[in-house]
């Protein structure tokens, strides 16, 4: 009889050790798969974030006094990060909670918990954290596109890809309602200045600083461009041409002034720079059959102005836009002085005298 007993127990113990071990594999299974799926969930959400196509620019304060846990708050309530706890996570994982530096950031709605962690861990005023660029007058989007990645920053892919407006879009006004066809979307928005960019920097964070920049000397001109008859983007461009056109700084006016004078007379631009920024390649100087590519942009076979801005133009040029020099030229050629000079006249026939004085057959402006 002790025998059964015994043998009894211990198939109820075998019973009981299995039924727990089913019921502990069984939760386990769940709880790894509630698990994984809400670290799938959180994962999925962060990218969805990060490749919204619509980028906003946030401005966020970090007290001294804050709590890493009201940062998370005042992030997620802005929609710059899809979870308080994730973010938490990553922050205390990289260690980063006590390097956070209390200040004002400038924040984009792409940029991932590493990068805003970075940015909020970086010292600013720190030449170890930071790269000054010089970005010329008359720049282009490719030329800022290579400078830019020659110091290290990203990719020019990268770059000339945060460009396309085909993809995403910037919270600026401006922006709204550009042409289908420009050859880059932002070309000539992107003020052309000396910037201090975090080494971390994103294309989008780049961007959105340029952008504000030219947003700022713009405003200087809003009440002008709204009598001029012209749009903001039309006035862009033709800055951009002067830009491309003017080596003397006195002649911007003049030179804004001979574009106008042809736009208001019906006359193809004839401008070299325009065709020079189709080209795949600048030249020294253009042949005839330059100036017959195919091309919005080619301004001796489309009248009017080009679909948009050939480069970024600085502020000189814009405001010579705005201001063109009232006159009656129509032409200029190149002197081949040192310091770029032209010579104007108001016929074509004066012109050719002027193109023929300083031997400047390679200057194919205003050719037939």
């Amino acid at each position: 009889m002790p025998r059964k007993k015994s043998v009894l127990r211990l198939l109820i113990c075998t019973l009981l050790s299995l039924f727990l071990l089913t019921a502990g594999v069984i939760g386990s299974i769940r709880v790894f798969n509630y698990c994984f799926n809400y670290t799938s969930t959180l994962i999925a959400n962060e990218n969805e974030r990060e490749k919204n196509t619509v980028i906003r620019e946030v401005s966020i304060t970090l007290t001294p006094d804050m709590s890493l846990e009201d940062l998370a708050k005042s992030l997620y309530k802005e929609n710059l990060i899809s979870n308080i706890h994730y973010f938490l996570f990553e922050t205390k994982l990289n260690k980063l909670a006590s390097q956070l530096r209390p200040g004002q950031y400038t924040i984009t709605s792409n940029m991932s918990n590493a990068q805003i962690l970075k940015l909020m861990s970086s010292d600013l005023k720190s030449e170890e954290d930071t790269v000054t660029i010089t970005i010329p007058e008359g720049f282009t989007l490719v030329n800022i596109a290579d400078r830019l990645e020659k110091a290290g920053l990203f990719t020019r892919e990268d770059f000339l890809a945060a460009t396309n407006l085909r993809n995403r879009s910037y919270e600026y006004s401006f922006l709204k309602d550009l042409p289908t066809n420009l050859k880059y979307s932002l070309e000539g928005y992107l003020f052309p200045a000396t910037y201090t960019f975090r080494k971390n920097a994103t294309p989008e964070e780049v961007i959105y600083q340029m952008l504000r920049k030219y947003d700022e000397v713009l405003s200087n001109y809003s009440s002008a461009i709204k009598t001029s008859g012209y749009s903001m983007h039309e006035i862009l461009t033709v800055a951009s041409i002067i830009e491309s056109e003017a080596k003397v700084s006195e002649e911007r006016p003049l030179i804004s002034g001979v574009v106008y004078n042809r736009l208001n007379a019906d006359m193809p631009l004839q401008m070299c720079s325009t065709i020079q920024y189709v080209l795949e390649k600048r030249k020294e100087s253009l042949s005839y059959s330059d100036l017959e590519v195919d091309s919005d942009y080619n301004t001796y076979q489309h009248k009017g102005l080009p679909p948009g801005p050939i480069c970024c133009p600085g502020e000189a040029a814009i405001s010579a836009a705005v201001m063109p020099e009232e006159h009656n030229y129509y032409y200029f050629v190149v002197t081949g002085d040192e310091i770029g000079s032209h010579s104007f006249a108001e016929t074509a026939a004066d012109h050719e005298r002027n193109t023929l004085k300083y031997k400047q057959t390679l200057d194919m402006n205003f050719r037939q």
